[in-house]
């Protein structure tokens, strides 16, 4: 990805990996700042232009760094379950993604103070196990050739045996490691929603094709059909989308499966109807239900249901998790 402007915090400019980035984006207007935040959180920001002409913002993240994992996320049975920030913002434009009404700004984030992430999982790992989604506010995967953030958490879960990782992505990467506790977790949407709301995202064939060629090399691999979307026909886009990966892709030798129907917190909806007026998905008329936005109940249980019922004729349901 190329970046025609890179705004670096006074201090980050000491870190080593500031460097590197720096080094592989040799063009780029590089402006410096003294708070990330100043940059990012500054008010009246047109986040849908941002997007068309995405700024990186280099950082050095203070504070919380590691965050409990949010009721709307699935922990797959996972006691200690956690998130990690270690960048913020996407390189693609999902129509339906909640960081459009998380954060005011398109642009993109990356904290490089990433030994400080390491101690902060070394200290809470003493209250024992953990599993942590390492890649939900970003797609570590698809940056990973500029930043090395993926680098940085399988080397992490290579030196702690209780560290379990995920990494979530919908690019086509090219997975060759088999590390035992890193989890590589592929979004697989049917075309019609990959090609109108997934926008710069890998096609869907592609993320088939790489979670095929990441189980044969022994890595250990998530299907995630989700969100799902209520598209007109969406029933017979969901089975054609099962059919194909379960076709091209050894079910049996699946870590396990997500399931679950797009909801999103009520405020962040709020505030992406506010700076995405035209979004077909951000109109929708959700039912508010403990905060958060979701289908109507009748709705969304009948597209789990549905997608699950797909699922079984493949993967047993133990290995099916699903969002309530």
């Amino acid at each position: 990805m190329r970046f025609a402007h890179i705004y670096v915090e006074e201090r980050a400019f000491g870190y080593p990996l500031t460097e590197k980035i720096l080094a592989k984006i040799p063009d780029a207007h590089v402006i410096k700042i003294k708070h990330y935040k100043d940059v990012f959180d500054r008010k009246r920001q047109d986040a849908p232009l941002q997007k068309e002409h995405q700024a990186l913002i280099i950082a050095v993240r203070d504070g919380s760094r590691i965050f409990k994992g949010a009721p709307v996320c699935q922990s797959f049975g996972n006691k200690n379950f956690y998130y990690a920030s270690s960048m913020m913002n996407c390189p693609f434009d999902c129509e339906y993604c909640y960081l459009k009404g998380m954060y005011p700004s398109s642009n993109m984030v990356v904290f490089v103070n990433l030994e400080d992430y390491r101690a902060d999982v070394e200290e809470k790992l003493r209250e024992g196990p953990m599993y942590v989604c390492a890649s939900y506010d970003t797609d570590l995967l698809a940056m990973n050739s500029l930043t090395g953030h993926a680098d940085f958490w399988k080397e992490t879960a290579l030196d702690h045996e209780d560290l379990l990782v995920e990494l979530r992505t919908k690019a086509a990467v090219d997975v060759k490691d088999n590390i035992p506790n890193v989890i590589y977790a592929f979004t697989l949407s049917p075309e019609e929603v990959v090609t109108d709301l997934e926008c710069y995202t890998a096609p869907v064939s592609a993320r088939i094709s790489a979670a095929a060629k990441a189980i044969e090399a022994g890595a250990k691999v998530r299907l995630c059909f989700d969100p799902i979307i209520k598209i007109a026909g969406w029933k017979e886009a969901y089975e054609k989308l099962i059919g194909e990966a379960s076709s091209r892709i050894d079910f049996g030798k699946l870590t396990d499966v997500s399931v679950g129907t797009f909801r999103i917190s009520g405020d962040y909806l709020n505030k992406m109807r506010r700076a995405y007026p035209g979004s077909k998905t951000a109109w929708y008329p959700y039912v508010i239900k403990d905060g958060v936005a979701q289908y109507e109940p009748e709705t969304d249980k009948e597209m789990q249901a549905f997608v699950c019922g797909l699922l079984e004729k493949h993967i047993g349901r133990e290995k099916i998790f699903t969002w309530n």
